[in-house]
């Protein structure tokens, strides 16, 4: 018996609006919706994020992108992640790295607003700013950035048949596929990614499980140096970096 005297207990009754919540999420669910959605709520290293349509759901694998865009961002760095989505990896970087100045992109109207709600709902200090790729940036921040980090979209628009239907139905088709190849992106990325670094600055990029060969060849064409491609936990090539000269 609880404090205001009622019965509670596994044959309780429960209320008309709960068991109707409950039919509709789990009716959501047998749609294929992915489980994130549904709950409105995706776990990424420390924190719990809002997602929901419009935004692609943070997955494990970008957490090791996190932890190495942290581990070559000096102390008092300014990283930029490009394609924010929900956030994840620019909030995951304020709240782990205090030092740093974030700033996050996206050209997705429907993204930045999930963005925004993570960024006011964890009261973090992240610069939000919707335009594609780094071209709203200000002309000051050219030759000062020590970090651009991003998880672009990478898979090729005739793979759309490889992917699971709950993601592919559901999930943004901006933040999936990259044109033919599914590097444009990828290309794009690089190629800008110099105009805003700083001398030894880096270029911490995700990509596809059969791209890493080709982010190689593009970071070494560009004038990169320490060019290295790292395996996620299950041995797919998917972290790409790059160093950009000192002088």
């Amino acid at each position: 018996m609880d404090e205001a005297g009622s019965t509670t207990g596994p044959n309780q009754e429960l209320d008309d609006g709960v068991v109707r919540l409950a039919e509709e999420l789990a009716a959501r669910r047998r749609t294929g919706e992915p489980l994130q959605y549904v709950t409105g709520m995706a776990g990424f290293r420390h924190l719990d994020l809002s997602v929901g349509p419009g935004v692609m759901v943070p997955r494990p694998e970008t957490e090791l992108l996190a932890q190495k865009a942290m581990d070559v961002l000096p102390a008092d760095g300014l990283v930029v992640d490009v394609g924010t989505g929900s956030g994840a990896i620019a909030l995951s970087i304020a709240q782990e790295r205090p030092d740093a100045t974030v700033i996050a992109t996206d050209a997705s109207l429907d993204a930045a607003r999930w963005a925004r709600r993570n960024i006011d709902s964890l009261a973090l200090p992240v610069c939000l700013i919707a335009c594609d790729l780094l071209s709203a940036l200000a002309n000051a921040l050219k030759g000062r950035v020590q970090v651009v980090v991003a998880n672009p979209p990478y898979v090729a628009a005739d793979e759309a048949g490889s992917l699971p239907p709950e993601v592919v139905d559901h999930e943004p088709h901006r933040s999936l596929f990259a044109g033919a190849g599914g590097t444009e992106v990828l290309r794009r990325l690089i190629a800008e990614g110099p105009h805003w670094l700083a001398p030894a600055g880096w270029m911490v990029l995700e990509i596809g499980m059969s791209q890493g060969d080709l982010a190689r060849a593009l970071l070494m064409d560009r004038g990169f140096t320490e060019v290295s491609v790292e395996r996620d936990l299950t041995g797919r090539e998917r972290i790409a970096s790059g160093r950009w000269p000192s002088g």
